[in-house]
């Protein structure tokens, strides 16, 4: 109630010092201006709680901003597209160097996100074709990916 008070009785005291400045002013185009510039002042001394720091809170206007939880499925969005960059990375990487070994292989991934938003790699696997030597290639793919991945030979499918 302190801070109503005193708002109460700073618009009280803008009101009377604007009067009194009105009463003292010179007639002509001088009140023109100067009625403006009361109106402004009076508008500053009635609004100033809504821009002080300490003034009054907006929560009865806005109360549930205020109170609004957290958004899941925005943060599920977010990590599901960070999920689906970090595969898409990865597999690149793996492509450079099959290519680079002129190997065409298919690449999978399997990631997981944890509930902190880390993504984990869980298996990273490249099907290439009978012959291949695959002990080098995993050499070469950790060394290019950071990554343990598994080389599997055999028969590639379309799907």
């Amino acid at each position: 109630m302190s801070t109503f008070r005193s708002w109460a009785l700073s618009v009280a005291m803008a009101a009377l010092a604007g009067g009194v400045v009105w009463l003292l002013a010179p007639k002509g185009s001088v009140q023109k201006a100067l009625r403006a510039l009361i109106a402004v002042f009076l508008l500053c001394a009635f609004l100033m709680p809504f821009f002080t720091r300490g003034g009054l809170n907006f929560d009865w206007i806005l109360p549930d901003i205020q109170s609004a939880p957290e958004i899941p499925a925005l943060e599920e969005t977010v990590a599901r597209q960070l999920k689906t960059a970090v595969e898409e990375e990865i597999a690149k990487r793996i492509d450079a160097v099959l290519s680079a070994r002129d190997i065409a292989g298919q690449i999978s991934l399997d990631t997981s996100i944890w509930p902190d938003g880390s993504i984990e790699i869980v298996t990273a696997r490249v099907l290439v074709p009978p012959g291949t030597d695959a002990r080098g290639l995993a050499a070469a793919i950790k060394a290019q990916t950071e990554l343990d991945v598994e080389i599997l030979t055999g028969e590639q499918s379309d799907g």
